[in-house]
């Protein structure tokens, strides 16, 4: 029971990103309207009732503390703009457009107020607030209502969420089921509790990334000083590389998906932070040791040609000869498509506060030629498959820029920390008389699930210049998360900890 209420808000965060994963992939809001909307009012209560508490205060110093950092937050108030400018378009509801036979042209009626935001459909619109709030309302909750060992058994619970997917995933296609999770037909491909692959990829890379960050930590933690490696070597071989499990399993759902983007950005995580692990130990290492990594590298190179070779993969081989330059360019600049086009022709009409939540399908057809509606896309084109031009044709800049200062607001702090900890250890590297010590070196000082992180929310961005990775409350929620509790990994430096 005490562990309950010391971690009664990791909790209840948890509970809101297992709901977005778990009910179809957060892509039924008929089925997530019962539930999401409870999960994060309780979540917003339990941050300011029922905060993490240091050892050295009370439960009513933790509430006050939260309260100060929640008024200082430039998050929340951004968060608010951007509930208000969610709400107006409920109220300020525009006719749908209509052909006009006549004139041969569509009619575009305004809105009750025209200089307000607007939308055509208030409940497609609707759907943002099964979206933006709680992904929010999460990562306020992990930032300010959470201890740094808080953030760190989130972030970790969300690692092994995404490795249970894995399995389901797995025993899916062992059973070769046509229904999701055996008991949802679907006609389309699916993974897991994805009915999309694409969104299964992009959740399942972004998590891959994650565990791979605090697994190395753990795994090099030996290295940071004596007293910690006498403290790691009482530790067993599986409560020291216990996260090795969830990274593998995540990694290989990845590429399980089938899906070309997952594949090439699993692909590309896996070698940057693989890269980044090798540099990080290799001067840590005497020859016999920098020997044996290098033949594990060879020989996991081997296995992987030899799984390709020796296993019938024949869907996962067909995804990879399809993967090529000329496809990758002409699926970020949209040139495959009309969407990416239509979505900037509606951009260009309505660039303030755009067409509304799922306004692109509705006013999409009046952009279109003769020849673009004959053979429109039927599945999936209710979306640009270009997250940043969707977001812009539906909110406008104002909509867009509010999105944009919130997700700055999130990687403000972790840039001016990265900057104070190399700043720092540049100072200590003149001072101080071991300059063995990692933190008198700048690239031994940068925590490494921060650098997953930032490679992990990266690959996401580059998945959404082609699809719609962020128009996934399951995907979204986590990478603020991502960003919300890397801070548990920061060490505390002040500035003035190595002034003259």
């Amino acid at each position: 029971m005490n562990w309950f209420v010391r971690n009664v808000l990791v909790v209840h965060v948890l509970a809101l990103v297992m709901a977005f994963s778990w009910i179809q992939g957060g892509t039924r809001a008929e089925l997530l309207v019962p539930v999401i909307p409870w999960l994060a009012a309780l979540t917003l209560q339990f941050l300011i009732v029922f905060p993490q508490a240091k050892s050295t205060e009370t439960l009513m110093d933790a509430r006050e503390r939260v309260w100060r950092a929640l008024r200082r937050d430039p998050l929340v108030y951004l968060s608010l703009l951007l509930l208000a400018l969610l709400i107006i378009p409920l109220f300020n509801v525009a006719p749908l457009p209509v052909f006009d036979e006549a004139a041969q042209r569509w009619v575009n009626a305004p809105p009750p107020v025209a200089w307000l935001p607007f939308c055509t459909s208030p409940d497609s619109h609707a759907v943002l607030f099964l979206w933006f709030p709680p992904a929010l309302i999460a990562a306020l909750s992990a930032r300010h209502g959470l201890l740094k060992r808080g953030k760190r058994l989130l972030l970790e619970l969300i690692c092994w969420n995404g490795a249970l997917l894995a399995v389901i995933g797995f025993a899916q296609v062992i059973t070769e089921t046509k229904e999701l999770l055996w008991f949802v037909p679907l006609e389309a491909q699916f993974f897991s509790t994805f009915g999309y692959p694409n969104f299964a990829g992009a959740f399942f890379t972004l998590i891959f990334a994650i565990s791979a960050g605090l697994w190395m930590y753990e795994a090099t933690l030996f290295m940071h000083s004596k007293e910690i490696a006498i403290i790691q070597s009482e530790k067993n071989f599986f409560t020291k590389h216990r996260l090795f499990a969830a990274m593998a399993l995540n990694f290989i759902a990845a590429l399980a998906t089938l899906s070309r983007a997952a594949i090439l950005l699993a692909a590309l995580v896996f070698i940057i932070l693989g890269l980044y692990l090798i540099l990080f130990i290799w001067e840590r290492f005497s020859k016999v040791g920098q020997i044996k990594i290098v033949t594990g590298i060879v020989l996991l190179f081997m296995l992987a040609a030899a799984t390709l070779t020796l296993f019938d993969l024949k869907e996962f081989k067909g995804e990879i000869h399809t993967l090529s330059y000329d496809t990758i360019v002409s699926r970020v600049t949209g040139g495959a498509y009309y969407h990416v086009r239509v979505a900037q022709d509606i951009y260009r009409d309505y660039p303030v506060f755009g067409v509304g939540g799922w306004g692109y399908p509705i006013y999409q057809s009046q952009y279109m030629s003769p020849a673009e509606i004959k053979g429109m896309q039927i599945v999936g084109g209710a979306n640009v498959h270009n997250d940043t031009w969707q977001f812009l044709a539906e909110q406008g800049y104002v909509g867009f820029g509010l999105l944009m200062a919130c997700v700055l607001a999130l990687l403000a702090p972790l840039w001016l920390s990265l900057f104070q900890l190399i700043s720092n250890s540049f100072q200590l590297y003149k001072k101080d008389v071991d300059r063995n010590l990692p933190s008198a070196h700048w690239f031994y000082c940068i925590p490494l699930p921060l650098i997953a992180v930032f490679v992990g929310t990266a690959a996401t961005v580059c998945h959404s210049l082609g699809d719609l990775p962020f128009r996934n409350p399951a995907v979204l929620t986590i990478w603020v998360l991502a960003l919300a509790c890397v801070p548990g990994w920061l060490p505390l430096v002040r500035r003035s900890r190595f002034a003259p």
